[in-house]
């Protein structure tokens, strides 16, 4: 069966692939029914309540453009409003599969400046090249 042009799924995969490794790598536990302890509108990718760390996770696979660039600006503004609401103490994680993408927010651009001053850590998880493979599929599908 052929998948839908803006079909996801392997993007979703890399994403729970990603949230494991960094809750090896960090020593947390997510809870996949945890929310956040006062109900703001936002639902981030990963909560750790007992640790207190919130993850956006983005499987991309190169170099970011047009309508996604506006992605990883609006997860940005959802940990920096999940922080401000909650208020310090909250480990705030960006987590990217590819160090193209990465580099959107890093660097001296504003967006990277903004990720610094609201104290967003960028976390990198490389992908299996199984994995990888399928996300760069997936995202020749669905180009427009």
């Amino acid at each position: 069966m052929t998948k839908h042009k803006s079909n996801s799924s392997e993007q979703q995969e890399a994403e729970k692939y990603m949230l494991k490794f960094l809750q090896e790598k960090l020593g947390i536990k997510f809870d996949s029914d945890a929310a956040l302890p006062i109900d703001i509108g936002v639902k981030p990718d990963a909560i750790d309540p007992v640790n207190k760390v919130v993850v956006e996770a983005y499987a991309r696979v190169g170099v970011v453009k047009g309508g996604q660039l506006h992605k990883i600006k609006g997860d940005i503004l959802k940990l920096a409003l999940i922080d401000k609401k909650l208020g310090s103490g909250w480990k705030k994680i960006l987590c990217f599969a590819s160090d193209k993408a990465a580099k959107y927010v890093q660097g001296n651009s504003w967006v990277a400046e903004a990720a610094r001053e609201f104290g967003i850590e960028i976390h990198l998880v490389d992908l299996p090249d199984v994995q990888k493979t399928s996300v760069i599929e997936a995202q020749k599908r669905q180009r427009r």
